[in-house]
C-alpha cells in the first residue's frame, strides 16, 4: 500500500467544484521539421515515454469521510493512450478560437475513477501547427518537478531519443485497493501523529493568524485591499497568453541589481496597475502576490509536491516602474528573511500536516461560499517555472511556444504563470471570465510593462550620465 504524501493529498482535498485543483500548459508544435508527424505517431511516442513513470498510470483510492490520505492504485487494463482526445480547432484556428477552446477545455475537472491527467491534441490550427494542451492534477506533481508529464516527451533534437530528456526519480509504488481495516489501521497512526504538527505549525503561526482572524482583522483586512477579482471564483475558465525577451528582463535584472522575480513581480504588477486603471477599479494600497517557493533541492528530480508560497508587495500603488521594482525587491528581501527566521503562515504546510482531509475539504467549501467576508492574503498567485533555454521536440515537432495554465483559489479569480523557454518568458493568464473580463487585456499589458520599465531606466540613466 502507498498513502500520498501529506503534501501532495492536501491538493486532492483542496478541490471544490468551483476549484479543481489540476494544473497544465498549452503546447504550440510546428511539425514541419519531420515529415511523419501524427496523432497515431504521438500517441506511440508518448506511451513509449510514460512506460518509464508509472506513477501516470495510477489511480486514487480515498478513505471513506476523509478520515486519512488517499492511496495510490494501480489502473485496471488502462493505457496512456486512453487518456488522450483528438479534437480540431473551428476555423479560422487563430488564438481566438484556440483560447476559447483551451478555457472550455481546462475547466472540466479531471475524473477521479482514472489517472488524474488528460491531453487534448488540437488540430487545424492556423500555418499547420499542432497544439497540446495537458492536464494534470497538483496531487501528482508541482510545477518545478523534475519529471513533469510533458519533460518526459522532450527531445533536444527532432529525432526522438531512446530515453527521457530528463531522469526519473521515483520510488513510490502503488497496489491493490486497501482494505477497510487496513485504512482504518493506518489511520489511527496517522491520527496520534496530527497533534505534535498541529501545536508546531500552529506555534509559529498565531501572530499571523492573530491578525487575520483576531481583533486586528480590520487592520489585517486593509493590508490587502480587495481587487474587482477578488470574489467568489465560478467554475469557467478564460485563458491568454503573451511572451517578452528574457534578456531584455534579465539586462534589467543587472542594471538594477536585484533579482529575476523581482523584475517579474514588477512587470506584471505593472501590468495588473494597467488592466485595473483601464476599467477605473485600481485600489488605492497595492495588491498582494502570492509566490510558490520550491523547497525542493537543485539536484532533486523527484515526482511529488515540495513547495511552500510566500506573500510579497506587487507594487500596484507605484507609478514609476524603476520606483515599483525597487520597493518589491525590499519587500521580497523582508519576506524571504521572515522564511528564513520560520515567522508567518505556511498555509500548504498548516493544511497538510495537521488537518484530515474530510475536515479539510469542509473548510474550504466554507471559505468558497463566504469569499466575500473572509480575510484575503493575498490578491493572485504570480508563479515562476524554469524550462529550457535552448529549443526542445516532441515526438519530432519543435515546440514553439508554451502557455501555462493554473488553478485559481476560492477568492483568487486570476493567476499568472510563467515559463522561461528558449530565450523567452511565456506568460500564461488563467481566469475567472466573471470576475476577470478581459484576460487577453491584462495578457497584452505585460509586454507594455515592459516596455515601460525599460524607458524609464533609460531615462534615469540619461539624467544621471
Amino acid at each position: 500500500m502507498q498513502q500520498l504524501s501529506a503534501m501532495d493529498a492536501v491538493f486532492l482535498s483542496m478541490e471544490t467544484p468551483e476549484t479543481p485543483s489540476h494544473i497544465g500548459g498549452l503546447a504550440i508544435l510546428d511539425p514541419s521539421a519531420t515529415v511523419d508527424f501524427s496523432y497515431t505517431g504521438f500517441i506511440d511516442f508518448m506511451e513509449a515515454r510514460l512506460a518509464v513513470c508509472p506513477r501516470f498510470m495510477w489511480t486514487v483510492q480515498e478513505v471513506p469521510f476523509g478520515l486519512d490520505r488517499p492511496y495510490w492504485v494501480e489502473s485496471d487494463g488502462l493505457a496512456p493512450r486512453d487518456q488522450v482526445r483528438r479534437i480540431a480547432l473551428p476555423a479560422p484556428g487563430g488564438p481566438e478560437e484556440l483560447s476559447e477552446l483551451t478555457g472550455m477545455l481546462f475547466e472540466r475537472p479531471l475524473d477521479r475513477n482514472r489517472p488524474l491527467w488528460e491531453m487534448y491534441f488540437i488540430e487545424g490550427i492556423q500555418g499547420g501547427r499542432v497544439a497540446l494542451l495537458w492536464k494534470v492534477h497538483h496531487c501528482l506533481m508541482d510545477g518545478a518537478s523534475g519529471a513533469g508529464l510533458t519533460e518526459l516527451l522532450f527531445d533536444l533534437q527532432p529525432e526522438p531519443a531512446e530515453r527521457p530528456l530528463v531522469p526519473v526519480d521515483d520510488n513510490a509504488h502503488a497496489g491493490a485497493p486497501a482494505s477497510l481495516a487496513q485504512m482504518a489501521y493506518q489511520a489511527v497512526r496517522n491520527g496520534l501523529e496530527l497533534p505534535a504538527a498541529q501545536a508546531r505549525h500552529l506555534g509559529r503561526a498565531l501572530p499571523s493568524l492573530g491578525d487575520l482572524f483576531g481583533s486586528n482583522n480590520a487592520k489585517a483586512a486593509a493590508a490587502t485591499p480587495r481587487a474587482s477579482f477578488n470574489g467568489k471564483v465560478g467554475t469557467r475558465r478564460a485563458v491568454a497568453w503573451s511572451r517578452i525577451s528574457l534578456d531584455d528582463t534579465m539586462s534589467i535584472k543587472n542594471e538594477l541589481g536585484v533579482k529575476l522575480n523581482d523584475v517579474v513581480l514588477a512587470i506584471t504588477g505593472g501590468a495588473m496597475r494597467h488592466y485595473l486603471e483601464s476599467r477605473s477599479e485600481l485600489p488605492e494600497a497595492s495588491l498582494v502576490a502570492s509566490v510558490p517557493v520550491s523547497t525542493r533541492s537543485q539536484d532533486d528530480k523527484s515526482i511529488g509536491n515540495q513547495i511552500s508560497e510566500v506573500n510579497v508587495y506587487w507594487g500596484t500603488d507605484i507609478e514609476c516602474p524603476v520606483s515599483r521594482v525597487s520597493a518589491i525587491h525590499a519587500a521580497s528581501h523582508v519576506a524571504k528573511e521572515d522564511i528564513r527566521a520560520g515567522r508567518g503562515v505556511d498555509f500548504i504546510g498548516l493544511f497538510s500536516e495537521t488537518i484530515v482531509p474530510g475536515a479539510l475539504q469542509l473548510f474550504m467549501r466554507l471559505t468558497a461560499s463566504a469569499s466575500e467576508s473572509m480575510p484575503l492574503p493575498a490578491n493572485a498567485v504570480v508563479s515562476n517555472v524554469r524550462m529550457t533555454p535552448v529549443p526542445v521536440y516532441i515526438a519530432g515537432a519543435k515546440l514553439e511556444g508554451m502557455v501555462p495554465i493554473s488553478l485559481l483559489a476560492p477568492t483568487q479569480g486570476v493567476n499568472i504563470t510563467l515559463v522561461s523557454y528558449c530565450g523567452e518568458l511565456h506568460f500564461g493568464i488563467t481566469a475567472d471570465p466573471d470576475l476577470l473580463p478581459e484576460p487577453w487585456l491584462l495578457a497584452g499589458a505585460i509586454p507594455k510593462a515592459l516596455l515601460e520599465l525599460q524607458e524609464s531606466l533609460s531615462g534615469l540613466q540619461a539624467l544621471s550620465a
